[in-house]
């Protein structure tokens, strides 16, 4: 199993960007764990925990975001784990 953590830069707060990662899950049927989070620098931080191809999507969408959203910059690290270390994907506040 794989965790992947990606720090989005731009503007994503303020503009639905947590609630749309949170929608593409829900309508793609992706399997995964984690949060989604906005950081006191204006940037916003999602940690999944999944396969390969649903970390993907993820990215995918993540690198996009909205239309109302701006993304200029993701970093990505990812690793692996031996189990989930959360129980759902939701917005961490």
């Amino acid at each position: 199993m794989l965790e992947m953590r990606l720090i989005i830069h731009g503007r994503v707060q303020g503009v639905g960007y947590r609630y749309s990662i949170i929608e593409q899950i829900e309508e793609n049927q992706t399997y995964v764990k984690g949060h989604v989070c906005n950081l006191p620098n204006g940037s916003v931080e999602i940690v999944a925990q999944g396969d390969i191809e649903a970390l993907k999507d993820i990215r995918r969408f993540a690198s996009k975001g909205s239309s109302k959203c701006l993304v200029r910059e993701v970093e990505e690290v990812l690793s692996e784990i031996p189990e989930y270390t959360y129980d759902s994907f939701d917005i961490k506040f």
